[in-house]
């Protein structure tokens, strides 16, 4: 049995995509623009935290 393949930096590009998806739909007031801001910059730092390791 060959062992599964996970490329976690692959895996976190597709989730820092799908962050910004679910980000997107959020409303568009001073709450959600806020909260929006800050889950993108957090979903999308970890690819390139992990990429410069």
């Amino acid at each position: 049995m060959s062992k599964p393949i996970y490329d976690l930096e692959d895996r976190l590009v597709k989730f820092a995509g799908d962050v910004i998806l679910f980000a997107n739909e959020l409303p568009k007031d001073k709450a959600g623009v806020h909260l929006s801001g800050q889950v993108i910059r957090s979903s999308t730092s970890a690819a390139l935290n992990y990429g410069e390791a």
